[in-house]
């Protein structure tokens, strides 16, 4: 007999949209955010050799990857045509505009809300209020009779937000 609330699992789908649009059924793996630690390691010196001995802090990159299953919903065609949309519903076509622009005046909020409350998942939402597509991420359509899947890499840019008196520099907040 195992003993009741040692270990609380937290799991549970959840739904999310991009600018508001739904980013639709994805694969059984959700939504990962990761995140990569930035530092300059400090470690060629005449005492140590190549031994790190000190790191310097020089921030953060987080990112949320997916897989959609349903390509033609507007929150995954929105974001994979950020920077020109076509206009037309269900349409995969892009066409090259806003070359030399800043990524950041195209992304967009990108809320991840968590479908079960019984027990409470943690977060119950994910709010990233700069998210667009990853710079360099690689967007593949296998045409195949299997199921069409979507990968999709986002960024998620630092943005101001005040939490109580601190005005703090966030990539995204959770509640």
């Amino acid at each position: 007999m195992g003993l009741p609330g040692l270990v609380v699992p937290i799991s549970g789908p959840a739904t999310a949209t991009w600018h508001a649009l739904p980013m639709g059924t994805l694969n059984d793996d959700g939504y990962e955010l990761a995140c990569t630690v930035q530092g300059q390691e400090v470690n060629e010196s005449d005492a140590y050799g190549m031994t790190l001995v000190e790191a310097i802090y020089r921030g953060q990159n987080w990112r949320c990857r997916t897989r959609g299953l349903e390509w033609d919903k507007t929150g995954q065609l929105g974001l994979l045509q950020m920077f020109g949309m076509t206009g037309a519903a269900r349409s995969l076509t892009p066409f090259l505009t806003a070359i030399g622009d800043r990524w950041t005046k195209y992304c967009q909020t990108l809320l991840i809300t968590s479908i079960l409350a019984d027990p409470p998942t943690f977060p119950s939402t994910i709010t990233a209020n700069n998210a667009g597509l990853a710079p360099q991420q690689q967007t593949v359509f296998n045409i195949t009779s299997k199921v069409r899947e979507m990968p999709i890499e986002m960024v998620l840019i630092p943005y101001s937000v005040t939490v109580g008196s601190l005005t703090l520099n966030v990539p995204f907040t959770t509640t």
